[in-house]
């Protein structure tokens, strides 16, 4: 399972509505599933992340930037 991860501006640019998504801690990414991201962008996009949740990047992303401490 793959997530991606963005500015909330830049998702916001293509379509999407980010009300109810995971942000990071400083509101200034959110993530979504990335199959969901491909409905309105393409994941080769510069502006766009996206990972493996297996990964130990997004397991370092989440800790570093989506959870509080």
């Amino acid at each position: 399972m793959e997530f991606s991860i963005a500015t909330i501006i830049f998702w916001q640019s293509v379509g999407f509505d980010t009300e109810d998504w995971r942000k990071s801690v400083d509101g200034s990414k959110a993530l979504v599933h990335s199959k969901f991201a491909r409905a309105l962008t393409s994941l080769e996009n510069e502006n766009v992340l996206t990972l493996d949740v297996d990964s130990s990047e997004f397991q370092q992303l989440i800790l570093d930037e989506f959870t509080e401490e």
